[in-house]
């Protein structure tokens, strides 16, 4: 293999059926016995894609969960190559949010089902548009008139998809209303005079809708 040092041990024959490293100093030695093809010891070849093995194939959140706006035709497999949704629970989950990701807001999974291993699941949220929301609440930002800024919380709905990552097939549809408080909704910082945050779904309400698809056996 290259990159590797060889190391060989030269064994010398003084007899049939005996082995022994004496004599390996230049003196004459007999002849070593012939070996058949039966007992010749022959290295396997190494697999070649031993040390470099196939990616394994994770699709993006817009492939996985059908695109802005979601289209059913459009879902892919989150990891075409992972394990089935199979088996004793719980099975492990990937939570994929579409929009409030963009500002790390949003529910949260326990670890205990997020990872480390291969996700079974893929849990999809969007922002339901077709909800009528409407202003819940306000957010005061320090820094007097000039530097000081006010942001408005809206009220707001969630569809979540769960969908089986190996073939995307889905599993189960919900929707959830966001009950965070103005104070839960809003970043700590902002760089905007002002802003427009939706309220979010509390983690214990989403873990409380896809408990029995995690922990069951199948």
């Amino acid at each position: 293999m290259a990159g590797r040092q060889r190391w060989m041990t030269v064994v010398c024959v003084v007899g049939v059926g005996m082995l022994t490293t004496a004599g390996c100093d230049g003196t004459a030695e007999p002849a070593a016995a012939p070996t058949s093809a039966a007992t010749r010891s022959v290295t396997p070849p190494v697999p070649r894609d031993l040390f470099s093995p196939r990616p394994e194939v994770v699709r993006t959140p817009q492939e996985a969960c059908g695109g802005t706006p979601f289209r059913a035709g459009a879902v892919r497999a989150y990891t075409p190559d992972g394990p089935r949704y199979d088996g004793p629970g719980p099975h492990p989950v990937k939570l994929l949010r579409m929009e409030s990701d963009l500002l790390g807001m949003g529910p949260e999974l326990p670890y205990q089902w997020t990872g480390p291993r291969p996700a079974q699941l893929v849990v999809c949220e969007y922002e339901d548009e077709t909800f009528d929301s409407r202003q819940v609440g306000t957010c005061e930002y320090l820094g007097g008139t000039v530097l000081g800024a006010t942001a408005r919380v809206q009220s707001a709905r969630f569809v979540y998809r769960v969908f089986e990552a190996r073939t995307g097939t889905l599993v189960r549809q919900f929707t959830l209303r966001g009950n965070t408080t103005p104070e839960e909704t809003c970043p700590e910082t902002t760089y905007a005079k002002t802003a427009l945050y939706d309220q979010q779904v509390e983690s214990k309400d989403l873990v409380a809708k896809i408990r029995p698809l995690v922990e069951r056996d199948r």
